[in-house]
């Protein structure tokens, strides 16, 4: 039986994988994720602290040094 990921989990393995600043409509297309779902997902992950969002988009935050 799989687990079911969330949208969180789901948005931050995109951002590790990428390892370079992804727009949230970027994000969509590779994920399929809603974009409303994605953009407060993006906001939970930042109060979080494990997402900075940058001039070119949101980024994991272990690359953004």
């Amino acid at each position: 039986m799989s687990e079911r990921k969330t949208a969180k989990e789901i948005i931050l393995e995109v951002l590790k994988k990428e390892k370079r600043p992804l727009s949230p409509k970027e994000i969509q297309k590779i994920t399929g994720l809603n974009y409303n779902t994605i953009r407060g997902r993006l906001q939970d992950l930042k109060k979080a602290g494990l997402v900075v969002r940058t001039e070119k988009g949101w980024l994991y935050k272990e690359y953004a040094k």
